[in-house]
């Protein structure tokens, strides 16, 4: 039966707590882009504000309109000026479209002796009465008033051939306008671009909340695996110093805090007893990608089982990177490359660290052939030899997401342990590369959930002192080591 229940179609639903901080680990994490957009934003709007700002001018008239009929006979010339609620229907329906037709227009045109009017005319009627606002807007304050006055004269004209005879009582006379009705307010401008530009970081940092999806409980993996949580170790942070020394995480240090030193502890004592069920003396370490702690986890899991009195191997299997020879000192730099070249024997190549109690096999320097190396003959032959010198070997391998190393290196082992890094990596790349393994015939035993911040959703120990994780894959970050015995391995 597999030991990874992983279908594409099963998607671990959104996690509100997790989304929101996401958020929030978004806005510390991005808050300079929200800062930049902001002022790009007010920058863009202030631009556009004064440099495509035109002054423009708005002339102003407002008046009542009556209709007329005659007095007498038709030839008697007196009229009759009224009006009534039809009027007021007439004109709601009517003064618009009068104002926009051409013969209007054409009309003004004449009455001003242009070619072209140098603005626009709209009117608006107050609902269920004759009072009409007419206004010109124009760039020029004097023709704005000019053109409004024309348009005065030449309406009744007009309008008399759709409602008849017209009369207009002037309220308010047209006069000509002192000062741009769309005068900018830039302090605005700018702030409601700057709003803009925060707005939309935001929405970035949403969407990156909801796409990040990275594992950030122990418990996400559990929904979708039948795989065991083996341990949680807490994040050790590094803490700057004068003088920097290349460090490595070990539980021979003792300021690492003792939360490092008892998960370590709880992970050797679980490995051992998963171990002891399925009669192994082989375990692989890896993990999805490169940096998750998978070296720290394999290198600090052979110490203590060594610590405990067990013959313990550890096998540097990424010989891509070959980099836990600095754990370690005073190691030989022959590898398992040297070895299945033959170019020595596996007992020539195995140094014993008399401090921590480990064996070690591994070299210096990277290599290029190994797809060749690991498709050696002899292989199986070295492995089987380990087995039967060692209680456990311990294979650092390189990430399963990367290369297939993890995958033929497997087939050598009797279980594999994977080790998550906390918020690190996409969900759904953790369980493909889960997948990769469950393909092979090597049982999973579990995973180890690293890098848990201090105090986060309950998990991980205060420090007085911290460290950064070396993860592993080629990768360090440098600060002062911790016990003197181990400060200068690499010398």
């Amino acid at each position: 039966m597999s030991e990874l229940n992983h279908a594409e179609t099963e998607e671990m639903e959104i996690d509100i707590v997790s989304l929101i901080q996401n958020f929030i680990s978004g806005i510390f994490r991005w808050w300079w882009l929200i800062v930049l957009l902001a002022l790009i934003g007010g920058s863009i709007f202030y631009l556009r504000a004064s440099r495509f700002y035109t002054p423009m001018y708005r002339a102003e008239a407002v008046f009542t309109v009556m209709t007329s009929t005659q007095s007498n006979s038709e030839n008697s010339g007196s009229y009759n000026f009224y009006y009534d609620s039809t009027t007021a229907g007439q004109l709601a329906k009517t003064f618009p479209y009068i104002l926009s037709s051409n013969l209007l227009n054409e009309a003004i045109k004449e009455d001003l002796g242009i070619s072209s009017i140098n603005g626009s005319i709209t009117a608006s009627v107050v609902p269920d009465s004759n009072l009409i606002t007419m206004s010109v807007v124009s760039m020029n304050a004097s023709e704005a008033k000019t053109i409004l006055e024309s348009a005065i004269r030449v309406y009744p004209n007009i309008s008399r051939f759709v409602i008849g005879n017209t009369k207009f009582n002037m309220i308010d006379v047209p006069t000509e306008p002192t000062e741009p009705f769309n005068k900018p307010n830039y302090v605005r401008t700018t702030v409601k671009g700057a709003f803009l530009g925060v707005l939309a970081g935001l929405l970035l940092v949403v969407l990156y909340a909801f796409l990040k999806r990275t594992v950030q409980k122990p418990e996400e993996l559990k929904k979708v695996s039948n795989l065991k949580c083996l341990a949680k170790i807490p994040n050790v942070r590094q803490k700057a110093r004068k003088k920097r020394i290349e460090s490595r995480i070990t539980v021979f240090d003792s300021r690492v805090g003792a939360g490092f030193r008892e998960n370590i502890k709880g992970l050797q004592m679980r490995v051992k007893r998963e171990m002891e069920r399925i009669d192994g003396k082989v375990l692989l370490v890896t993990s999805t990608v490169a940096e998750e702690g998978k070296t720290t986890v394999a290198v600090n899991l052979a110490f203590s089982l060594a610590e405990y009195g067990y013959k313990v191997l550890l096998l540097d299997g990424d010989m891509r990177k070959q980099t836990d020879w600095k754990y370690i000192e005073g190691v030989k730099g022959k590898g398992l490359y040297e070895v299945l070249r033959k170019e020595c024997t596996v007992k020539d190549a195995i140094f014993h660290d008399e401090e921590s109690g480990v064996y070690f096999l591994g070299g210096k320097e990277p290599i290029k052939e190994v797809t060749q190396t690991l498709n050696s003959s002899n292989l199986l032959d070295v492995m089987e030899s380990l087995r039967k010198e060692m209680d456990y070997v311990i294979i650092d391998a390189p990430p399963s997401e990367m290369f297939e190393d993890a995958a033929v290196l497997s087939e050598y082992a009797d279980g594999i342990l994977y080790v998550v890094r906390y918020d690190f990596v996409q969900r759904r790349r953790v369980l493909d590369g889960l997948a990769e393994l469950d393909g092979v015939h090597t049982r999973l035993l579990g995973y180890v959930f690293n890098g848990i911040k201090v105090g986060h959703s309950g998990y991980g120990y205060g420090y007085g002192y911290g460290y950064g994780y070396n993860y592993g894959y080629g990768y360090r970050r440098d600060g002062e080591y911790g016990d003197e015995k181990y400060a200068n391995r690499e010398k």
